[in-house]
Protein backbone atom coordinates (compact mmCIF):
# COMPACT_ATOMS: atom_id res chain seq x y z
CA UNK A 1 0.00 0.00 0.00
CA UNK A 2 2.82 2.24 0.87
CA UNK A 3 4.16 1.69 -2.59
CA UNK A 4 0.95 2.83 -4.40
CA UNK A 5 0.73 5.70 -2.08
CA UNK A 6 4.34 6.77 -3.30
CA UNK A 7 3.38 5.98 -6.83
CA UNK A 8 0.37 8.24 -6.51
CA UNK A 9 2.49 10.89 -5.29
CA UNK A 10 4.52 10.78 -8.07
CA UNK A 11 1.72 10.91 -10.83
CA UNK A 12 0.11 13.78 -9.06
CA UNK A 13 3.62 15.71 -9.07
CA UNK A 14 3.81 15.23 -12.62
CA UNK A 15 0.21 16.40 -13.64
CA UNK A 16 0.90 19.46 -11.20
CA UNK A 17 3.81 20.14 -13.27
CA UNK A 18 2.71 19.79 -16.54
CA UNK A 19 -0.43 21.90 -16.56
CA UNK A 20 -1.25 21.48 -20.31
CA UNK A 21 -0.70 18.30 -20.83
CA UNK A 22 -3.40 16.08 -22.24
CA UNK A 23 -4.45 12.42 -20.53
CA UNK A 24 -2.57 10.62 -22.71
CA UNK A 25 0.18 12.89 -23.29
CA UNK A 26 1.22 12.13 -19.53
CA UNK A 27 0.73 8.64 -20.51
CA UNK A 28 3.26 9.00 -23.01
CA UNK A 29 5.61 10.53 -20.77
CA UNK A 30 5.24 7.04 -18.26
CA UNK A 31 5.16 4.84 -20.20
CA UNK A 32 5.30 5.39 -23.98
CA UNK A 33 2.23 4.17 -25.56
CA UNK A 34 2.83 5.48 -29.29
CA UNK A 35 4.22 3.64 -32.35
CA UNK A 36 7.16 4.01 -34.35
CA UNK A 37 8.34 3.11 -38.41
CA UNK A 38 12.20 1.97 -38.85
CA UNK A 39 13.77 0.16 -42.07
CA UNK A 40 13.96 -3.24 -41.18
CA UNK A 41 17.17 -4.46 -40.49
CA UNK A 42 19.28 -6.65 -42.52
CA UNK A 43 21.83 -9.46 -42.07
CA UNK A 44 20.36 -10.75 -39.05
CA UNK A 45 21.65 -13.71 -37.33
CA UNK A 46 20.11 -15.58 -34.44
CA UNK A 47 21.67 -14.49 -31.14
CA UNK A 48 22.39 -10.60 -32.09
CA UNK A 49 20.90 -8.50 -29.71
CA UNK A 50 18.68 -5.81 -30.48
CA UNK A 51 17.57 -2.43 -28.05
CA UNK A 52 15.31 -0.11 -27.54
CA UNK A 53 15.52 3.87 -26.45
CA UNK A 54 12.24 5.32 -25.38
CA UNK A 55 11.52 9.33 -24.19
CA UNK A 56 9.03 8.10 -21.21
CA UNK A 57 9.42 8.31 -17.23
CA UNK A 58 11.21 4.74 -17.72
CA UNK A 59 14.04 6.68 -19.93
CA UNK A 60 14.87 8.86 -16.53
CA UNK A 61 14.48 6.03 -14.26
CA UNK A 62 16.75 3.10 -16.09
CA UNK A 63 20.67 4.21 -15.87
CA UNK A 64 22.23 4.76 -19.53
CA UNK A 65 20.61 5.26 -23.07
CA UNK A 66 19.26 2.05 -23.93
CA UNK A 67 16.10 1.22 -21.76
CA UNK A 68 15.62 -2.53 -23.13
CA UNK A 69 17.06 -5.39 -24.74
CA UNK A 70 16.32 -8.29 -26.25
CA UNK A 71 18.46 -11.79 -28.48
CA UNK A 72 16.95 -12.31 -31.57
CA UNK A 73 16.15 -16.03 -31.93
CA UNK A 74 15.06 -17.21 -34.99
CA UNK A 75 13.35 -16.68 -38.18
CA UNK A 76 9.65 -17.47 -38.75
CA UNK A 77 8.53 -18.02 -42.31
CA UNK A 78 4.36 -17.93 -41.71
CA UNK A 79 4.76 -14.25 -40.35
CA UNK A 80 7.72 -13.17 -42.71
CA UNK A 81 9.64 -11.59 -39.32
CA UNK A 82 12.48 -12.51 -37.17
CA UNK A 83 11.42 -13.36 -33.46
CA UNK A 84 13.24 -12.27 -30.02
CA UNK A 85 13.04 -13.28 -26.99
CA UNK A 86 12.66 -10.60 -23.97
CA UNK A 87 12.31 -10.48 -20.47
CA UNK A 88 9.01 -7.19 -20.55
CA UNK A 89 7.97 -6.01 -17.32
CA UNK A 90 4.20 -7.11 -16.27
CA UNK A 91 4.82 -10.60 -18.88
CA UNK A 92 8.04 -11.76 -17.63
CA UNK A 93 9.58 -13.91 -21.05
CA UNK A 94 8.07 -13.74 -23.74
CA UNK A 95 8.46 -14.06 -27.37
CA UNK A 96 7.74 -11.54 -29.64
CA UNK A 97 8.18 -10.33 -33.00
CA UNK A 98 11.28 -8.49 -34.44
CA UNK A 99 8.58 -5.57 -35.63
CA UNK A 100 6.22 -4.92 -32.51
CA UNK A 101 9.86 -5.12 -30.62
CA UNK A 102 11.12 -2.01 -32.81
CA UNK A 103 7.56 -0.19 -33.20
CA UNK A 104 7.93 0.27 -29.24
CA UNK A 105 11.17 2.25 -29.56
CA UNK A 106 11.50 5.83 -31.16
CA UNK A 107 15.12 4.99 -31.24
CA UNK A 108 16.81 1.32 -32.19
CA UNK A 109 19.83 -0.41 -32.52
CA UNK A 110 21.01 -4.33 -33.19
CA UNK A 111 24.11 -5.25 -32.12
CA UNK A 112 26.40 -8.71 -32.89
CA UNK A 113 28.63 -10.46 -29.73
CA UNK A 114 32.15 -11.43 -31.29
CA UNK A 115 32.00 -15.14 -30.96
CA UNK A 116 30.95 -17.82 -32.97
CA UNK A 117 27.53 -18.80 -33.98
CA UNK A 118 27.76 -21.99 -32.30
CA UNK A 119 27.77 -19.98 -29.50
CA UNK A 120 25.31 -17.59 -30.18
CA UNK A 121 22.71 -20.38 -30.95
CA UNK A 122 23.38 -21.75 -27.37
CA UNK A 123 23.04 -18.03 -26.24
CA UNK A 124 19.56 -18.56 -27.80
CA UNK A 125 18.59 -21.82 -26.68
CA UNK A 126 19.22 -20.32 -22.91
CA UNK A 127 17.03 -17.93 -23.34
CA UNK A 128 14.31 -19.73 -24.90
CA UNK A 129 14.49 -22.31 -21.75
CA UNK A 130 13.92 -19.30 -19.29
CA UNK A 131 10.40 -18.56 -21.17
CA UNK A 132 7.18 -18.26 -18.92
CA UNK A 133 9.23 -17.07 -15.57
CA UNK A 134 8.29 -13.84 -14.01
CA UNK A 135 10.06 -10.45 -14.48
CA UNK A 136 12.83 -9.55 -12.13
CA UNK A 137 12.19 -6.58 -10.54
CA UNK A 138 15.10 -6.42 -8.25
CA UNK A 139 17.54 -3.96 -10.30
CA UNK A 140 19.84 -3.29 -7.68
CA UNK A 141 21.07 -6.96 -6.22
CA UNK A 142 23.60 -8.74 -8.29
CA UNK A 143 22.26 -10.71 -10.84
CA UNK A 144 21.84 -14.59 -10.70
CA UNK A 145 23.38 -16.35 -14.09
CA UNK A 146 20.94 -19.44 -13.07
CA UNK A 147 17.75 -17.49 -11.47
CA UNK A 148 14.02 -18.41 -11.38
CA UNK A 149 13.60 -15.01 -12.81
CA UNK A 150 15.01 -12.27 -15.13
CA UNK A 151 15.09 -8.87 -16.27
CA UNK A 152 15.84 -7.90 -19.56
CA UNK A 153 19.52 -7.53 -19.77
CA UNK A 154 20.04 -9.64 -16.62
CA UNK A 155 18.87 -12.53 -19.09
CA UNK A 156 20.91 -11.53 -22.74
CA UNK A 157 23.82 -11.62 -20.28
CA UNK A 158 23.37 -15.12 -18.18
CA UNK A 159 22.30 -16.49 -21.67
CA UNK A 160 26.22 -15.56 -22.98
CA UNK A 161 27.79 -16.82 -19.55
CA UNK A 162 25.96 -19.70 -19.86
CA UNK A 163 26.52 -20.30 -23.55
CA UNK A 164 30.29 -19.24 -23.35
CA UNK A 165 31.02 -21.18 -20.72
CA UNK A 166 31.43 -18.05 -18.68
CA UNK A 167 33.75 -16.52 -20.70
CA UNK A 168 31.97 -13.55 -22.52
CA UNK A 169 30.56 -11.53 -19.55
CA UNK A 170 28.49 -8.56 -20.95
CA UNK A 171 28.53 -6.82 -17.70
CA UNK A 172 30.52 -3.87 -19.08
CA UNK A 173 32.20 -3.68 -14.93
CA UNK A 174 32.18 -7.25 -14.96
CA UNK A 175 29.63 -7.69 -11.75
CA UNK A 176 31.64 -4.72 -10.24
CA UNK A 177 29.98 -2.33 -8.20
CA UNK A 178 29.19 1.20 -9.42
CA UNK A 179 26.73 4.19 -8.56
CA UNK A 180 25.93 4.51 -11.69
CA UNK A 181 24.15 0.86 -12.27
CA UNK A 182 25.31 -0.49 -8.89
CA UNK A 183 25.55 -4.24 -9.17
CA UNK A 184 22.89 -4.57 -11.78
CA UNK A 185 24.00 -5.46 -15.30
CA UNK A 186 22.15 -2.53 -17.14
CA UNK A 187 21.28 -2.45 -21.38
CA UNK A 188 23.47 -0.23 -21.78
CA UNK A 189 26.31 -1.99 -20.23
CA UNK A 190 25.65 -4.51 -22.55
CA UNK A 191 25.70 -2.20 -25.25
CA UNK A 192 29.07 -0.97 -24.02
CA UNK A 193 30.80 -3.71 -23.70
CA UNK A 194 33.72 -4.88 -25.58
CA UNK A 195 32.29 -7.76 -26.62
CA UNK A 196 29.24 -6.10 -28.43
CA UNK A 197 29.45 -4.28 -31.55
CA UNK A 198 26.89 -2.37 -33.26
CA UNK A 199 25.60 -3.62 -37.10
CA UNK A 200 22.18 -1.13 -37.26
CA UNK A 201 21.02 1.73 -35.33
CA UNK A 202 17.65 4.14 -36.44
CA UNK A 203 16.47 6.89 -35.08
CA UNK A 204 12.71 7.39 -36.35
Amino acid sequence: MRKLGIIAMVLLLLGATIPSASAGNLMNYIWDTRTYQHPYPTDIRPGDLVYGHSPDLFNAIIPGYWIHVAIVAWYNDTIDDWMVIEAKIGKGIIISPLREFLSRYDVVALQRVKTTDEVRQKAVEFAYQQLGKPYNYDYFSKPKVYSDKYYCSQLVWAAYMVASNYQINLDENDGGWSWKYFYAVAPQEVYDDPMTYTIYYDKA
